[in-house]
This record gives C-alpha cells, sequence and structure tokens, in this order.
C-alpha cells in the first residue's frame, strides 16, 4: 500500500506542477538563489530529445513497453520479502514513469521545466521534470539492489 501511495504522490505533484507550467505566462526564471532555470520546454523525444524525429506512434509504443516492464517487475516482486529498496525504486519509476507516459499519450509530448544553471553551455541545455529525476534516482536503487543483493540464484 505505501508503495501505492508513493507512485500516485509522485505522479499528482509532477502532475500539478507541469499543469501550472504549461499555464503560466513567466519565460526563464531563476530560482533556487539562481541555481536553477525555469522554463516551458516540450519534449517529443525521450531523454535528452533522443528519437524526437522518430514516428510518434512507435515512440508511444517503445514507451509502452518499457512502462510495461517496470510494471510486471513491480507486481513480480510485490509478495517478495526483503526488497523494499526494489519496491522503493519501482514505486518511483513507475510514478514519474506514468505520469510521462501518460502526457505523452494525450499531447504527443512530455512537459520538461527544469535546467540547472551552469557555466557549461552543453549542460545548461538539459532539460528535466520531477518524473525524470523520479525515474532515474528509481533506476539507481532498483538496479543497484537486482546487482548487489545476495539473492540465491
Amino acid at each position: 500500500m505505501l508503495w501505492n501511495l508513493l507512485t500516485a504522490g509522485i505522479f499528482g505533484t509532477d502532475y500539478y506542477i507541469k499543469k501550472k507550467i504549461n499555464t503560466s505566462e513567466k519565460k526563464n526564471q531563476k530560482c533556487l538563489g539562481g541555481r536553477l532555470i525555469v522554463r516551458n520546454c516540450h519534449n517529443h523525444g525521450m531523454m535528452l530529445g533522443i528519437l524526437k524525429n522518430i514516428d510518434k506512434e512507435l515512440l508511444r509504443n517503445l514507451a509502452s513497453m518499457v512502462l510495461g516492464g517496470a510494471i510486471w517487475e513491480y507486481i513480480r516482486t510485490s509478495g517478495e520479502k526483503g526488497t523494499r529498496i526494489s519496491k522503493l525504486g519501482l514505486s518511483m519509476i513507475l510514478g514519474g514513469g506514468l505520469n510521462n507516459y501518460t502526457e505523452r499519450r494525450r499531447k504527443g509530448y512530455v512537459t520538461d521545466y527544469v535546467s540547472l544553471n551552469v557555466e557549461n553551455p552543453k549542460l545548461k541545455k538539459v532539460v528535466f521534470n520531477v518524473s525524470d529525476l523520479f525515474i532515474f534516482a528509481g533506476a539507481l536503487l532498483w538496479g543497484g539492489r537486482e546487482i548487489f543483493s545476495e539473492k540465491e540464484k
């Protein structure tokens, strides 16, 4: 139950932020002492704009398969004991993944809105959202747990 609430919380938080970003008139606002830039960027591809020039339906299907794999793993491990870190990671992946997937299905793009205000121009161009952060952190937790666990094979 806790994991489902976490997934829903991540989904709802980023949904709310994206709604505010998409209806705001403000552009390129600095926050956190100028360390972050909040902007509205519509990403028609995957992470870092990868695959933005491929067929939109193919991209949606690819996202469906990846998300389906995460859902399957979440269900598969739901009854296992000693997998809290895996469940935490998968819940984070699902919360962010479901949010990005839902927006991609409805609008054909994912709203990214945060970038780092740094000197490096390549790094400054990277724009992401809260869901992306949870997907990344969740993948590290889940993958790390799977790689370094002492499970018997």
